[in-house]
């Protein structure tokens, strides 16, 4: 029988997404943070500490991205409307709207 991780918060599957996507690799994050790459595993994975304002500053200038984005709603897409249309007039997704 497989355990049950205890998590002290949702990991942030978004934001390890992004990392993926961009090849940008944990050590890297974490040599940002001045911490250890499995300190800022437990971080992203929900089973250590969560990450201070001031790491998520760092982190969200260093990757110009939003810790609404990332962070704190990472299920909610800020996207406008009229951003959609043209993205799905350019082929660049199918249907999003309805999604």
């Amino acid at each position: 029988m497989k355990e049950q991780i205890e998590r002290r918060h949702a990991p942030y599957s978004k934001f390890k997404a992004f990392l993926v996507e961009n090849n940008i690799n944990q050590q890297e994050v974490a040599d940002l943070l001045g911490k250890s790459k499995s300190a800022l595993n437990q971080n992203l994975n929900g089973t250590g500490g969560d990450f201070s304002l001031k790491e998520l500053r760092i982190i969200c200038k260093k990757f110009n991205i939003s810790a609404d984005d990332y962070f704190l709603y990472p299920n909610v897409s800020k996207m406008k409307p009229e951003i959609i249309n043209q993205m799905e007039e350019m082929g660049m997704c199918n249907n999003f709207k309805s999604q």
